[in-house]
């Protein structure tokens, strides 16, 4: 896999699922719901057209646009849309590398990370879903950020 490739797929796959464990797989305002997160985000087709807004918002994102130079768009689309669709109940298996690790090398700034979110805030907005859900993956995403940065367990 392209070196840039697998650092962007690493930092989608990290901003997601390493937060599930925290929020939970079906984190829910009301107990009467039980539609999975995954299931109000639209599915596959809704996380995967959140997935490429995102992709198209970070391209243009000058703060982290060259973690995604020379990054197959479509194959990195396809890599994230199966990563949240597994961590949000959906019918995926997650079966990448430990998110830790994966961001070891990239010294991303809390600029950085927090310039990722933004984007994947903006696209879940801009998709039209609602608030509640977008709260949740909010939480998800800054449940990641130890991870992300390399300080979860100091």
């Amino acid at each position: 896999m392209h070196k840039n490739l697998s650092k962007t797929v690493a930092l989608f796959y990290l901003t997601f699922v390493s937060g599930l464990l925290t929020v939970g797989l079906t984190a829910q305002a009301d107990e009467s719901t039980t539609a999975t997160l995954y299931e109000r985000l639209g599915g596959w087709d809704g996380i995967d057209r959140v997935a490429r807004d995102t992709i198209a918002r970070h391209h243009k994102n000058p703060a982290i646009s060259h973690y995604f130079d020379k990054v197959d768009d479509d194959q990195l689309a396809a890599h994230v849309t199966a990563f949240f669709s597994a961590g949000t109940g959906g019918p995926s298996k997650y079966e990448g590398r430990d998110m830790t690790t994966t961001h070891a090398n990239m010294k991303l700034s809390d600029a950085d990370f927090d310039s990722a979110v933004a984007d994947v805030l903006s696209a879940v907005t801009a998709n039209g879903i609602g608030a509640a859900e977008k709260a949740e993956v909010a939480a998800i995403l800054e449940s990641l950020r130890p991870a992300v940065m390399g300080t979860a367990g100091t």
